[in-house]
């Protein structure tokens, strides 16, 4: 073989070799590319709330509206704030302090609300099985009323409904609807012809960091 043909077989595989490096490169940056997470935003074909390692800890807060079975006050602004503590991904304890002011329409006053509880929470659904997370939460605590006809101290239970969701990989939004029956109440102002107590339901809407 003279020596031009061996140079012009040898560039000829050499390029050869380059085709085929910078294609399988290119083939790689593609499947990086495709796997890679764009931003917050997963691909069509997946949940809105991707499969990620799930926060540990969040600490939120609330705002909503809050009212008494059985006449006891009207409906008020209640506030919320608490610590989630994930112990897996269907399981969570929480921490929760919540008041609220409600007008006792009888007396022209404010009844003010105090309570603070410890709960179990059961997610019915992973964070990525569906748009949002829909969880349970039934708990235990503390309940004290101050105002004309208050009581200093009460037994809760509350118990809560909600859904929530990661907006980004540190902030989560979501809302609960919480029912909170009391025990060893009693709200009734003197003179009145029956008892009252603190049994409540509260709707609120939430927020706040997810580490």
């Amino acid at each position: 073989m003279s020596t031009r043909r061996f140079a012009g077989a040898a560039m000829a595989a050499a390029a050869m070799m380059a085709f085929a490096g910078a294609a399988e490169a290119q083939g790689a940056a593609r499947a990086e590319q495709r796997d890679r997470p764009a931003g917050n935003v997963p691909p069509a074909d997946q949940p809105l709330i991707r499969r990620i390692p799930e926060p540990s800890i969040a600490v939120e807060g609330g705002f909503g509206m809050l009212g008494y079975l059985g006449g006891t006050a009207g409906v008020g602004p209640t506030w919320n704030v608490r610590v989630t503590g994930s112990m897996s991904r269907r399981v969570a304890v929480e921490g929760n302090y919540i008041g609220s002011v409600n007008q006792r329409a009888a007396l022209g006053r404010s009844l003010v609300m105090t309570s603070l509880d410890a709960g179990l929470r059961y997610n019915v659904l992973r964070a990525d099985e569906a748009v949002v997370q829909p969880f349970v939460v039934a708990g235990l605590g503390y309940t004290g009323w101050a105002g004309e006809g208050g009581d200093a101290f009460a037994l809760s239970v509350p118990l809560t409904v909600g859904v929530e969701r990661l907006v980004t990989r540190n902030i989560k939004l979501g809302a609960r609807l919480n029912f909170r029956p009391a025990f060893f109440d009693d709200l009734t102002v003197r003179g009145a012809a029956s008892q009252v107590g603190g049994d409540s339901w509260a709707l609120l809407a939430h927020g706040g960091g997810a580490f």
